[in-house]
């Protein structure tokens, strides 16, 4: 579809409102941060780096970022992989209770997190009587981030289609080189996506 130049403008305007309406409330707290009053001022008249120094030596502080970088790397790691081969499997294949398995899937990030994070612990503790953990949280993240991951996947594998796979194949291809030439350089961009997408939802 073309668009009108008139018609580029608008969008584009309405894109930059829409990232300024998210982006300047942040950064105007970033740039309060070094303030050097201890009430809010704007602009700031001093800047100091004194507020910052205090949240870096705080212990507590510096423990529970490493805690979520290391939980949003093995989720995100797992949602990756599993988001993946599902997005492979609902897009490529047809079988009994695929509709109703493409609805699974997206459940976790549809319930409210409160709901997940009860069911999981029961099924944690009661069910299956893993003591709780770092890990056991990266698996409870894993399942709602892997959601983001098998909605990029899946939306470029529809887009894409075989074409260019049974092409290679017809060449003479066996699958593991389709797969390595073929099929992940056009999935590159949504794995890259999807993988951004799945750690920011951990780690908030």
């Amino acid at each position: 579809m073309l668009l009108s130049r008139r018609a580029r403008s608008l969008l584009g305007v309405a894109m930059g409102l829409g990232l300024a309406f998210v982006y300047v409330p942040l950064l105007v707290v970033l740039v309060n941060s070094f303030n050097a009053s201890q009430i809010f001022a704007w602009p700031p008249r001093s800047f100091t780096l004194r507020w910052w120094s205090q949240v870096w030596g705080n212990d507590g502080v510096r423990s529970a970022v490493l805690t979520s970088v290391q939980v949003g790397l093995v989720a995100t790691a797992a949602a990756v992989v599993l988001g993946t081969l599902l997005a492979f499997a609902l897009a490529r294949h047809h079988f009994l209770g695929r509709q109703t398995l493409s609805v699974l899937v997206v459940l976790p990030i549809a319930l409210p997190g409160i709901v997940t994070a009860l069911a999981l612990r029961t099924a944690f503790s009661t069910f299956l009587g893993v003591e709780l953990s770092i890990w056991t949280v990266a698996v409870s993240h894993a399942t709602f981030c892997m959601v983001v991951v098998y909605n990029n996947v899946i939306a470029r594998l529809r887009r894409t289609g075989t074409t260019l796979e049974e092409a290679s194949a017809d060449l003479g291809a066996n699958s593991f080189t389709t797969f390595r030439l073929v099929t992940f350089p056009q999935l590159r961009g949504a794995l890259v996506a999807g993988a951004l997408l799945a750690f920011g939802l951990s780690f908030d």
